[in-house]
């Protein structure tokens, strides 16, 4: 293993941690402070597409940094979470444009699909058990279980995806529904 990866696993765990405090606060104020004058409901409403975008762009961007430059092979689970993050990245970039309902709710189905996807995996890497040939590791076949990023005790590949899933529902649920009666909103 290159000698950087430790340190840019250290750093993306910490860009990891950040995003969950994100999502606390943005979630506590939309669940406990939904108010049209929360300043920081706002911010996700005028800001929302493009942070949305900076996530899907920085996971699709890592998933293929961590497979294709580091050399971590991605098991089964990995790439299914990859189906629902890979296509958001166009939805997010037509929504930079045209910002559409469809394509919110649409990016929101997705990321509540690559969420349970991301949960289960975290369960199977955690020492849960399935049916699947990927947590076996056969010939061939890479673990689910295993870990090629452990930082802080609990962030691994499967989590920062989790993370990035959850973020993507919480910033795109206060986008709905600050826009939910303006034109910018429309179908």
């Amino acid at each position: 293993m290159a000698p950087y990866v430790e340190t840019f696993n250290y750093i993306l765990a910490l860009a990891t941690i950040g995003l969950q405090f994100i999502i606390v606060v943005c979630g506590a104020a939309y669940v406990f402070f939904r108010s049209r004058t929360n300043p920081i409901l706002l911010l996700c409403k005028k800001y929302g597409v493009v942070f949305v975008f900076i996530i899907v762009l920085g996971s699709v961007s890592l998933s293929l940094f961590y497979s294709e430059v580091i050399g971590f092979t991605a098991c089964e689970l990995c790439w299914i979470q990859r189906f629902f993050i890979y296509p958001q990245l166009v939805l997010m970039s037509l929504a930079l444009f045209r910002s559409k309902k469809i394509l919110i709710n649409l990016s929101i189905l997705l990321a509540f699909l690559g969420m349970l996807v991301s949960i289960y995996h975290v369960y199977i890497e955690n020492g849960g058990s399935s049916n699947l040939s990927c947590v076996t590791g056969g010939i061939g076949v890479v673990s689910c279980g295993a870990r090629y990023v452990y930082e802080f005790g609990y962030i691994t590949i499967p989590v920062m995806a989790l993370t990035a899933q959850v973020a993507i529902i919480v910033v795109l649920m206060i986008y709905r529904y600050f826009s939910r009666n303006t034109f910018l909103y429309t179908s």
